[in-house]
């Protein structure tokens, strides 16, 4: 079973006119930069009520020209670094 993924609410997501992105942890207040596939996977924790890692990994692959492979490493490195730092949380 896939784990759910969530936005934490003490971050706050500023979309750029590029498609990337810039989040601000207000705990801590540091600035972290998104690429595009980066920005499109925060929208969706954003817009979803409930969102799983196999979700997003399936989001990636049909949004983006990447194999299904490409998309399940980016999305768990994403997830890695974002719950390393405290942006996002995940359950089980």
């Amino acid at each position: 079973m896939s784990r759910r993924v969530k936005a934490e609410k003490s971050v706050v997501f500023t979309d750029l006119d590029d498609g990337t992105g810039v989040l601000l942890h207000l705990e801590n207040k540091f600035y972290y930069s998104l690429n595009l596939t980066g920005s499109f996977i925060w929208r969706l924790l954003e817009e979803a009520q409930e969102l799983t890692e196999d979700g997003i990994v399936e989001a990636v692959f049909e949004n983006f020209e990447v194999s299904e492979a490409e998309a399940k490493s980016d999305v768990d490195d994403f997830i890695k670094d974002l719950s390393k730092e405290g942006l996002i949380r995940i359950e089980e």
